[in-house]
Formats: C-alpha cells, sequence, structure tokens
C-alpha cells in the first residue's frame, strides 16, 4: 500500500503486551475497536452518565461487536466475557493497591490468558467444542507430553518479541539478522518438539 502511495493506519499496536482488557481493545484491531468506540459506545452515553451505566453501553457495545462476528453463541460467549473482563479490570485499575502494586508482568498475564480463554469460543465451530478444547486443555493427558513446553516456549518468544518493540532494542528487530535468526530458531524448536509419532510434514509429500 505504501508503495502505491498509501499509508495505513497501524490497526495492531503489541495488544499481548497489553495491562488490561481495555488496554488490549486499545491496541488490537484498532480500526474496528475505534469504529465501534465512537460509533456505538459514545453515542450510547459512554461515560457520560456514571459508572453503572458507562458499563451497559460496554456490555452493548461488546453484544454487537460480537453480533457482527457472527450470528452464534460462541460469539456472544466470546463478547460477554470481553465485557465482564473489560468492567473487572477497569474497577481493578482504579484501586490504588492494584494499579501501584501489582506487577505489570502479572497484569500483562492475566490479560493474555484471559483473551486467549475468549478466543477459544471465538474460534470454536459450537459451545460444546469450545467447552471440549477447554477440558483437553485443562486435563493432564496430552498426546505429546512436549506440548506444554513447547505452548510455553513460543509464547515466551513472542512476549520477548513484543517487549523488545518497546524498548530501545527496537532497531534489532527490524534488522534482517535478527528475522533470520528468530526463523531458524522458530524452525529448530519445532522440529525438536515435533511428535515423534509422525514424520515432519514435508518429508510426507
Amino acid at each position: 500500500a505504501l508503495m502505491m502511495g498509501y499509508k495505513l493506519m497501524l490497526n495492531f499496536n503489541r495488544p499481548y503486551l497489553a495491562t488490561s482488557l481495555g488496554d488490549f481493545w486499545s491496541r488490537w484491531h484498532i480500526s474496528l475497536s475505534t469504529w465501534f468506540r465512537d460509533y456505538v459506545y459514545i453515542p450510547l452515553g459512554g461515560n457520560r452518565h456514571g459508572a453503572k451505566k458507562a458499563y451497559l453501553y460496554l456490555g452493548i457495545t461488546f453484544l454487537l461487536s460480537a453480533v457482527w462476528h457472527g450470528a452464534a453463541w460462541t460469539f456472544i460467549i466470546w463478547g460477554l466475557l470481553h465485557a465482564v473482563g473489560t468492567m473487572a479490570t477497569r474497577e481493578l485499575e482504579s484501586k490504588a493497591w492494584y494499579h501501584d502494586r501489582v506487577p505489570i508482568a502479572l497484569k500483562r498475564l492475566f490479560v493474555f490468558l484471559f483473551v486467549s480463554f475468549a478466543w477459544i469460543f471465538f474460534r470454536a465451530e459450537t459451545v460444546g467444542d469450545a467447552w471440549l478444547i477447554v477440558s483437553r486443555i485443562a486435563g493432564s493427558a496430552w498426546t505429546d507430553p512436549a506440548m506444554p513446553l513447547l505452548m510455553m516456549g513460543l509464547i515466551v518468544l513472542m512476549w520477548a518479541y513484543q517487549w523488545l518493540q518497546e524498548t530501545r532494542f527496537r532497531i534489532w528487530t527490524e534488522a534482517a539478522w535478527f528475522k533470520v535468526m528468530g526463523a531458524v530458531f522458530m524452525l529448530i524448536w519445532l522440529c525438536f518438539f515435533s511428535s515423534s509419532g509422525g514424520a515432519f510434514i514435508y518429508f510426507q509429500f
């Protein structure tokens, strides 16, 4: 787009470094979340009529956002989860003990886990499928014992990359050598932790 003279807005601003769900939605799909804020939440009343009505308007906004994504109970649950979560984290952020004493890392971890849990309902075909996924994640009977370690490793890498983006080392992440090293490391990591019961995908052709 830039080559053709169009400068697009930043649409994702390291959302998984958010410290609250409100912060997450100010970083995730910014064009869409801004549209819902400007054309749904604020016209309804926004923050102008007290906290209780603001939460009501927030719930309506998330409900409409859920229906916009699809007319299914999975999307409704996803929207309600984010509505309740955003209200809860907004209340917590207004408390001095939470705002000042809870480490940023813990806040980010909570947001990441909450958003990841909500994504299950967003992506599942049915509510039953979503709960099946949740039960299998919570269970200990992993098909591949190395999978939890693989998942944690990928999460740490993602967080590390986004954290570097917000520090003076950001220039590293834009260098070609850094991207090549990252790709090689990811490939080695995935190959090392691939299931021993199956061949690497490209060996199957």
